[in-house]
């Protein structure tokens, strides 16, 4: 099962005991807002047409890009030369991000700057 916790954002495989996983499943319900993304275990969920990925926006994928390559606001400021102030607001959607952003974003982490945008993701797939 692939279950994602929105605020903290974290992902998580659970697997094992049914009993075992719908109690952990349980926990994390009852302190955060959880999405179940597979509740079967072939694996074969297509992440992209799950309700959770359409209201995926520019600047969660921003922030999860950022968190994985283990960046703050500010250490991604210095590398890309976008004030924190600019990062924060992309990524609380309180402004817009530009694909000219997300290029120099994406050089910055090494990503392709198309990740940051869902429509693009859905359709390169």
């Amino acid at each position: 099962m692939l279950a994602v916790v929105k605020t903290p954002r974290i992902e998580l495989s659970l697997s094992g005991a049914e009993e075992a996983v719908s109690e952990v499943l349980a926990f994390l319900r009852s302190r955060y807002a959880v999405a179940v993304l597979n509740d079967d275990d072939s694996g074969d969920t297509d992440a992209f047409q799950t309700p959770f990925w359409r209201k995926t926006s520019p600047g969660d994928l921003l922030q999860g890009y950022r968190l994985k390559h283990g960046l703050s606001q500010e250490a991604l400021s210095e590398k890309t030369g976008i004030r924190q102030s600019v990062l924060s607001a992309y990524e609380t959607g309180r402004r817009p991000l530009s694909r000219r952003a997300a290029i120099r974003i994406g050089n910055a982490l090494d990503e392709d700057p198309d990740k940051f945008f869902p429509e693009t993701a859905v359709r390169k797939k």
